[in-house]
C-alpha cells in the first residue's frame, strides 16, 4: 500500500490525512498552543515561509521536523506491513502523509527512548487534535488507528508497558514462533518467540509482548539470560547469526 511517492522508513512518523484535510503551519501552530493549555510541553521553534510546507516544533528540549504541510505536496509513501486498532481496513492510498521526524542534530540518537518517547508524545497529543485518519510507523511499517495510537502512546509515557503492539509488527514462521519487525530500532535486535504446540495464537501473542517490554527496558543481551521462574521461564539468547534474540520455553 502506497501514499504519494517513494518510501518512509526508520525513525518516521506519518500523520496519515483525508485528501484536503493536510493541515498548514498556522493550523499546527495553533494545534501546539491548545495542546500547551491541556498540559503538553512543546511550541513551534522555527518556522519558514508557510509555502516551504514544514515547520519545527521543540519538546522537551528536543526538535522534531513536521514535514508534508499544506500548500506543499504531501510528504513521501507508506508502505504498510501490520494493521493494528480498526475496525475495517483503512484505505491508506486515498490518504495523504505529514512527517514527523527528530531533527538532524538528533537524528543519530533517534533510536533511544528519551527521544522515542519524547516524540510519540508529541504526535499523540497532535493527533487528538487533528482531523488524522491513521498513523504510520516507518521503523515497523505498522498502521495504528488514531485514538488506538494516542491511548497506547499516552499509556506507555504514564508508565504502562511498551507499545509492541504498533511500534513493531508480529510475523509467524513456518514452525509457528513469532518473530519482531522494528524491534531493533529501540534495541538493535530482532525476537523470535519459540512456538508452542499447547498456547493459542492470543497467548502466545501477549507472552511475546512480554518479552519485547523486557528487551525495550534492559537493552538489547549480549549473553544468554533467563526471564521468569520454573514452568513460566523463559531463556533469551543472541543468535549466532544476525542481530536477533531466540526466546525459548525453560518449562
Amino acid at each position: 500500500m502506497h501514499v504519494g511517492s517513494g518510501t518512509s522508513s526508520g525513525a518516521c512518523l506519518s500523520l496519515l490525512f483525508r485528501k484536503g484535510e493536510r493541515p498548514e503551519a498556522e493550523a499546527i501552530a495553533r494545534t501546539v498552543e491548545t495542546a500547551r493549555e491541556g498540559g503538553l510541553v512543546a511550541s513551534v521553534s522555527y518556522r519558514p515561509d508557510p509555502a516551504a510546507g514544514w515547520l519545527e516544533l521543540l519538546a522537551s528540549g528536543l526538535t522534531f521536523d513536521l514535514a508534508g504541510l499544506s500548500p506543499l505536496g504531501p510528504a513521501p509513501a507508506v508502505e504498510v506491513y501490520q494493521a493494528f486498532g480498526f475496525d475495517r481496513p483503512c484505505a491508506v492510498a486515498e490518504l495523504e502523509a505529514v512527517q514527523l521526524v527528530p531533527s538532524g542534530h538528533i537524528l543519530s540518537g533517534a533510536g533511544l527512548l528519551p527521544v522515542m518517547r519524547t516524540m510519540m508524545g508529541l504526535a499523540a497529543n497532535l493527533v487528538l487534535h487533528l482531523p488524522v485518519a491513521a498513523v504510520h510507523w516507518g521503523a515497523a511499517q505498522t498502521l495504528m488507528e488514531p485514538r488506538y495510537f494516542s491511548r497506547l502512546m499516552l499509556n506507555w509515557l504514564a508508565g504502562g508497558a511498551f507499545p509492541s503492539l504498533g511500534l513493531t509488527a508480529f510475523s509467524r514462521a513456518p514452525d509457528g514462533s513469532i518473530g519482531t519487525r522494528g524491534l531493533a530500532h529501540f534495541t538493535g535486535q530482532e525476537m523470535q518467540l519459540e512456538a508452542s504446540l499447547h498456547e493459542s495464537d492470543s497467548d502466545t501473542a501477549r507472552l511475546a509482548v512480554r518479552v519485547i517490554d523486557h528487551l525495550v527496558r534492559h537493552g538489547g543481551i549480549a549473553q544468554a539470560q533467563t526471564i521468569g521462574q520454573w514452568s513460566d521461564a523463559l531463556l533469551l539468547e543472541p543468535s549466532k547469526v544476525g542481530k536477533l534474540v531466540l526466546v525459548w520455553r525453560g518449562g
